[in-house]
């Protein structure tokens, strides 16, 4: 799963997608939920190949970002789709997490 940042989110979130929706995941290293967010994250990636672009961005360290589209509890999620935030949660629940990304990502 890449990583992005505040530098890179224009071009790597905002732009792409236009493509296909972009699955943010903001996370702190030092946050154990975080990392079993990105770990559910990285294995259901596989299964929305082609349909999906899955990311990461450190919550610490791209304040700004984090701060624009309302994250505040880690982890934090927002999908974007056409340039535009579709929808956004937080929590690490696996099961959780697919059933959002099925409301948003197409089939």
């Amino acid at each position: 799963m890449k990583t992005v940042n505040d530098a890179s989110f224009q071009s790597d979130v905002i732009d792409a997608s236009q493509r296909n929706p972009v699955v943010v995941c903001f996370a702190a290293e030092w946050s154990h939920p975080s990392q079993s967010a990105v770990a559910s994250l990285e294995q259901m990636e596989s299964s929305y190949a082609g349909r999906a672009t899955f990311v990461t961005m450190d919550f610490d360290e791209n304040q700004h970002t984090a701060d624009r589209y309302g994250v505040s509890v880690m982890p934090g999620f927002v999908v974007f789709a056409n340039s535009q935030p579709r929808d956004g949660w937080s929590g690490v629940y696996a099961d959780a997490i697919r059933e959002k990304l099925d409301q948003v990502i197409p089939r």
